[in-house]
């Protein structure tokens, strides 16, 4: 069963499906849906949680032996799966195996990033998908976003005047994070009364001196010199590892999507409804077109396999240091790669 994901708040009130296949690359919208599925879960008596990160060489006979194993702490639990890149073949085998066999007294969480429309139509997605609830999760396009951030405030009691809305919008090109976040601070700011345009200002503007979203950019203009001062900036500043790779990793995949699929019509360059549909808004089309022509697709493929090893550094399962890992991507994908090979 295919689900929207403004209607799975509703579908967890019933009892939990055996399986959650849940894609998309807009991490806000993907961490509140499978949030939503773990409350429900602990509330509905699976109170045991497993997780698997699903990485290079990693063993599916573990996965599928835990999924049939029984639990010696509780009788019920929640399973996730979680995927940094599309499963491979033998990722989508053991996903059938699963979806075919599900695991008893166990409710499976499978967290994909985005699935092209194509690629859901693939045979293994429709048999995993059809053994549950599948929930696609889309980013948010430019002409929705001030009705999103409206719904948003809303649920918070906190009206927005228009100006102070269209400043929102602007500001944050399309991060929900940062217009969350941005919505959170102005109500406890202003917990009685509709902030005002400068009252927004003085939110989103940032006080720190280095931002990943500046060096996000500098990475999309092909800047090196920028791009090494800044990730050197946003260490010095104690900025975490995991939302610098989160910066450099969102931009990476929707090139790598684009190139896929300029790749496979033929095509020559993005158009920009394309780009838009992957996050690059106006002021960032050009710096994206000309990224695209810089780096061809195994390049950015090869880029995109090595994020695994940077996030194994963060989460402190390689000896490598994580900043030397995300300094390699971010000149990589500036097209100064400090290795042959990148």
């Amino acid at each position: 069963m295919q689900l929207r994901a403004e209607q799975l708040a509703r579908a967890l009130e019933a009892p939990l499906a055996a399986l959650y296949l849940i894609n998309g690359d807009e991490p806000l919208l993907v961490q509140e849906a499978t949030d939503a599925i773990r409350a429900a879960a602990l509330k509905q008596g699976f109170d045991e949680r497993v997780r698997h990160d699903v990485e290079r060489s990693f063993s599916w006979d573990h996965v599928l032996a835990d999924a049939q194993a029984l639990s010696l702490f509780a009788q019920r639990r929640l399973m996730e799966i979680r995927f940094n890149n599309k499963p491979d073949s033998a990722a989508q085998q053991a996903l059938c195996a699963l979806a075919a066999q599900p695991p008893e007294d166990t409710v499976v969480l499978i967290v994909l990033p985005k699935i092209d429309a194509k690629s859901q139509k693939a045979k293994w997605f429709s048999q995993v998908e059809s053994a549950g609830v599948g929930v696609s999760i889309y980013s948010v396009d430019a002409h929705e976003l001030p009705k999103w951030l409206t719904a948003r405030a809303s649920r918070l009691a906190l009206s927005l005047p228009a100006d102070a809305l269209q400043l929102i919008v602007d500001r944050t090109e399309g991060n929900l994070l940062a217009a969350a976040q941005t919505i959170e601070k102005l109500k406890l700011l202003h917990p009685d009364a509709p902030p005002s345009v400068e009252d927004v200002a003085a939110v989103v503007s940032d006080s720190a001196r280095y931002s990943v979203f500046d060096l996000a950019d500098a990475v999309l203009n092909g800047d090196a010199a920028r791009t090494a001062r800044l990730v050197l900036g946003l260490q010095a500043e104690g900025v975490a590892e995991s939302i610098v790779l989160w910066a450099l990793q969102k931009d990476l995949r929707a090139l790598t999507i684009i190139a896929e699929q300029l790749h496979s019509s033929g095509q020559r360059q993005a158009s920009p409804q394309l780009l838009s549909q992957h996050g690059f808004w106006s002021r960032r089309q050009g710096p994206a077109q000309a990224a695209l022509r810089r780096l061809k697709l195994p390049r950015l493929q090869r880029m995109s396999s090595g994020v695994i090893d940077i996030d194994r550094a963060i989460k402190g399962q390689s000896a490598e240091r994580a900043w030397d890992g995300l300094l390699r991507l971010a000149m990589a994908m500036a097209g100064r790669p400090l290795f042959t090979g990148q």
